[in-house]
């Protein structure tokens, strides 16, 4: 195999491929990337058995064939490499030699023989722009738990219906809810999976400069694709909780305040909380919010936020964390927040959109 690259269009797309292949395997030849050349087109491949990607890759065929070859060495190699055409050459042994200037470098590979094949789009797919599922994954991802034991919230569930798509992500203690409307073509029936997040991080990389995805449900597994570039992964077994059931209907208490200033006040207040617990208290009043917090081997801090509207009295404390992360992600000037009371689950919402929301259980009130 013969094949020539320019060095930012090879680096690119190894960097993408390393997030899958350079994990720990117990399989040497999963730490590999799968280079095919067939028909004038490169492919480059990386898997874990639990999500491949391949790629199509820009470069000049100048005789086809197929080795994998160390991610990470290969990686190392390119980046080091100067901005000049890079030449790929496969020699004996299953060898992998790589000509640039006045370098050259050899690096041992494996034959493809035993490398997993990428599944791809095959039957009825759904097709959606990629900005919109980016931006669904970027607000709720943050909200998706990461504790091992419960396996089944380690993703972000992926809810089609009729009517409306939504990607939704909780830990138990928090919610994240991003809606758009339904795929086309319309689902007839709703459709449940949950995406592991690690699948959910590769589709922000690899569709980063993308227009458009399709859609493709397997039986256990689910494959994102365009015309360059094709993502296929595992479906987490298990059932998703009920998370409609446990958004509040109705609130005794909404208050809408500038986004930025309460973001950066939680943010300072924070810096003193209970680093045990990171709890702060919200003093609300109609026309400002009290924001406090104090450590026993800290100190204390207390500052103070205007509200643009509001009604009501509450005192109530959160995970400094858990707001940061939801006001952080909630993508508009002003925030709507809605209280029942101090023990129920407290609403954010993007004012003026409705296609978002977050949902953050309170903590107890500390003396």
């Amino acid at each position: 195999m013969e094949l020539a690259f320019t060095k930012d269009e090879l680096l690119r797309s190894i960097q993408i491929l390393q997030g899958v292949a350079a994990g720990r395997n117990t399989l040497p030849i999963l730490s590999n990337v799968l280079v095919r050349a067939a028909e004038n087109r490169i492919e480059m491949s990386a898997t874990d058995l639990e999500v491949a990607i391949k790629l199509v890759v820009p470069g000049t065929v100048f005789q086809e064939g197929a080795i994998t070859v160390s991610a990470r060495k290969l990686g190392e190699v390119v980046r080091e490499l100067p901005p000049e055409e890079i030449k790929f050459t496969t020699t004996e042994n299953h060898r992998v030699e790589l000509s640039c200037g006045a370098g050259v470098y050899k690096i041992i590979g494996l034959s493809d023989d035993e490398f997993p094949e990428t599944e791809s789009i095959r039957g009825g797919f759904f097709t959606v722009e990629a900005g919109v599922i980016r931006s669904m994954i970027e607000k709720t991802e943050f909200a998706a738990s990461t504790e091992e034991t419960r396996y089944f919230l380690n993703g972000l569930y992926l809810h089609l219906t009729p009517e409306r798509s939504e990607v939704v992500a909780t830990d138990g203690r928090r919610l994240a809810v991003a809606t758009s409307g339904p795929l086309a073509p319309v689902p007839e029936e709703p459709v449940g999976v949950i995406v592991p997040l690690k699948a959910v991080r590769e589709i922000m990389r690899t569709f980063e400069e993308s227009t458009e995805v399709k859609i493709c449900l397997l039986e256990n597994q689910i494959v994102f694709s365009d015309d360059e570039s094709t993502l296929a992964s595992r479906l987490v077994d298990g059932e998703y909780p009920k998370y409609e059931q446990i958004i509040p209907k109705d609130h005794e208490h909404r208050i809408t305040v500038n986004v930025e200033n309460l973001l950066s006040a939680t943010r300072r207040v924070a810096l003193l909380a209970n680093p045990k617990t990171f709890s702060i208290r919200f003093n609300i009043e109609a026309d400002e919010i009290g924001v406090s917090a104090k450590a026993p081997d800290l100190g204390e801090a207390y500052e103070t936020v205007p509200v643009n509207s509001g009604n009501g009295s509450l005192e109530v404390a959160f995970d400094a964390r858990f707001l940061i992360d939801a006001l952080s992600h909630i993508g508009a000037e002003e925030v709507l927040i809605e209280f029942k009371d101090a023990l129920s689950a407290a609403v954010l919402k993007p004012v003026g959109k409705d296609d978002h929301l977050c949902l953050i259980m309170p903590m107890r009130l500390e003396s």
